[in-house]
């Protein structure tokens, strides 16, 4: 398994995405499908809160009973005979409402974590050129806020509308049974809560999923103002980039601001509903009383059970705020499953690599390349690029010129919309690291073993050396205390600290030479190292790039100066081209990005040093290395 490919510098500001958002009946079909699992426990729920509703009922109608037995002058026994019944009633409906929870929070977890499994499992096998053609964000944001907004509906607000589902039903068909007319003088509330949640459904929709819209594009921009902070710096862009962050910011809070306001207008059309409820069937029950036709105590049961709908309707109606929420994330969750291919068959012939011999660097060619994102628009055109075997070019250039997008173009990624891709040997299959950290379960040599399953523990140990991770050595070959640990050797060794970044992406440039690629590309693999990490991971680079053919897509401008040819874009294209030196030296782009990044002359001294390499370090022995091809590698 090869570095993840996906680097924050070639992103767009729109706030669209190209990840689709399912239909209803799509999100419909995978939540029966999920329900349909746990059959047996869906219909015990239904029967334990039809049963909790039944028991709730007792309370008012003993009540009832009550100003009966007052009003005709019963005696102590009779009213504590039916005290005794209410509360029997009240403690069986406590009781049971109880026991349908625990059963549905059961239901609704295992449903959630097959959902979570499912989505997390189709958003990596998304398609790299699926998720660069909208706005990483919209996929971080799916698989995380939306993913918590089910979760926070499944685990509240579900269990909440279904035990106020039952006890409307049981309510309703109490109250009719306690007099038609009664029931009849109730409905006029119900024209309020149909005009009131009608217009909300109505607007809510659009608005919550716009907040969803908002909130990513607003954490797209933070990402992309973080990731591209040290080039914003070299083009005092800073501002603009602040102003747009806030820019975002402020069109999401005023949407979920218009968000408010719909909630607020559905609260007064249901209190006018509940007001006008209670006095019709007061009234109602005046009148009818008043000619004989019913007790007091009927007449009190009645707005009872009346005024016990007010609770569950209420939840059931400002619940849909959380379910239109809940609603949004699930039709985004279900678009990304629906979109990502199925998992690809792995035969057992598919474990291990062919035997290989050391493999010579490959040379580049691109006539006239070019690629854009079918929906954005976005993308690189007209490039013209030769590189040598064994040669180093540099891709620079401010977030969003293009030189990702051509990077992951010749890694195979997106195929050229225009142009011919040619390498010197067919069967070069270049090695993609990203600037995202990845640290793998298991030991260090599991790790290392991803790319070459048959690697020997001397090959191993050989490139942790060429890569300047010695530190690493003694983990290879862990004595008996470290395999009683959990497995993931130098992290959960007594004493040891976890890896820090620097080391994480050292063993991911010493998993690439052990891979022993023709063709390497680095997409601002130093980008999340810090500081202090930065040189050694840097060391390690340059024994990666020795006698490879190499492509670097540089943020700091250092990294680009030891580069044999140097490609800076502007706009989708190639604006400037030439060595450090002359691009030094001419009024351009690379000048002002090269001074504004370095402070003083002896930055400039270092940079026109010519590159010292480190010795050519094999892997393995020829008889020894099996290669194999990295999950993100070109086919």
């Amino acid at each position: 398994m090869a570095e993840q490919a996906t680097s924050g510098t070639s992103r767009t500001s729109a706030t669209s995405t190209t990840l689709p958002i399912a239909t209803a009946s799509e999100v419909r079909t995978v939540v029966v499908a999920l329900l349909r699992r746990h059959r047996w426990r869906t219909a015990v729920v239904g029967t334990l809160f039809l049963l909790a509703s039944a028991l709730g009922l007792v309370m008012p109608a003993g009540l009832g009973r009550i100003v009966d037995a007052v009003s005709v002058g019963a005696g102590f026994p009779v009213i504590a005979g039916w005290l005794c019944v209410v509360a029997a009633g009240a403690i069986g409906a406590v009781l049971v409402t109880l026991w349908g929870m625990r059963v549905l929070t059961s239901l609704v977890q295992d449903t959630l974590a097959s959902l979570r499994e499912d989505a997390f499992a189709s958003a990596m096998r998304l398609p790299v050129s699926t998720v660069d053609d909208g706005e990483s964000a919209d996929l971080l944001s799916r698989v995380t806020g939306d993913v918590d907004a089910v979760a926070e509906a499944g685990g509240n607000v579900v269990p909440m509308l279904l035990s106020a589902a039952f006890a409307i039903a049981v309510s309703l068909v109490a109250l009719t049974a306690l007099d038609p007319w009664l029931a009849l003088a109730g409905i006029v509330c119900v024209p309020l809560y149909v005009i009131g949640s009608r217009a909300f459904l109505r607007r809510s929709r659009v608005v919550f999923r716009e907040v969803r819209a908002r909130e990513a594009a607003r954490s797209q921009a933070v990402l992309e103002a973080v990731d591209g902070m040290e080039t914003l710096t070299a083009l005092n862009e800073q501002a603009r980039a602040l102003e747009r962050v806030g820019q975002r910011a402020e069109a999401s809070i005023a949407v979920q601001i218009e968000g408010v306001r719909l909630r607020n207008r559905l609260f007064r059309w249901i209190n006018g509903g509940e007001a006008l409820g209670l006095a019709a069937v007061l009234a109602t029950g005046f009148v009818l009383h008043a000619n004989g036709a019913v007790t007091v105590g009927t007449v009190t049961a009645a707005a009872l059970v009346f005024h016990r709908l007010f609770d569950p309707i209420g939840q059931l109606i400002f619940g849909l705020d959380d379910i239109q929420r809940a609603t949004i994330g699930l039709s985004r969750l279900v678009g990304v499953i629906d979109l990502a291919p199925a998992p690809a068959a792995v035969s057992p012939g598919d474990a291990t690599s062919a035997v290989t011999l050391r493999r010579l660097p490959s040379g580049i060619d691109l006539r006239d390349v070019g690629f854009r994102y079918p929906t954005t628009g976005r993308g690189v055109s007209g490039v013209d690029l030769r590189v040598e075997p064994g040669r180093t070019v540099a891709f620079v250039g401010t977030s969003g010129s293009g030189k990702s997008t051509l990077a992951r173009v010749i890694a195979g990624h997106h195929p050229p919309t225009t142009g011919r891709l040619d390498f010197d040997d067919p069967a070069a299959t270049p090695y993609y690291i990203s600037q995202e950290l990845h640290h793998f379960r298991g030991s260090i040599a599991d790790g290392m073993r991803l790319v070459a399953p048959d690697a020997s523990d001397e090959a191993i140990i050989r490139v942790l050396h060429a890569v300047g991770a010695e530190w690493a050595v003694p983990f290879v070959t862990p004595g008996p205390a470290e395999h009683e640990s959990t497995g993931i050797g130098i992290a959960n060794r007594p004493g040891e600290s976890p890896l820090d970044e620097g080391r994480i992406q050292q063993l991911a440039v010493a998993r690439a030479l052990l891979a022993d690629p023709m063709v390497v590309i680095l997409d601002e693999a130093t980008a999340d190292v810090g500081l202090q990490h930065r040189d050694a991971v840097e060391t390690a680079i340059t024994a990666l790039r020795h006698g490879r053919t190499a492509v670097v897509i540089a943020h700091r401008l250092q990294q680009a100066a030891t580069a044999d040819e140097i490609l800076v874009f502007a706009d989708g294209e190639v604006a400037q081209r030439g060595t450090h030196h002359q691009l030094v030296a001419e009024d351009g782009p690379y000048q002002r990005f090269w001074r504004a990044q370095t402070s003083g002359p002896q930055h400039v001294a270092r940079a026109h040093q010519p590159q010292v390499r480190a010795p050519r370090t094999s892997p393995s022995q020829p008889s020894t290395l099996h290669h194999h091809t990295p999950e993100t590698e070109t086919p």
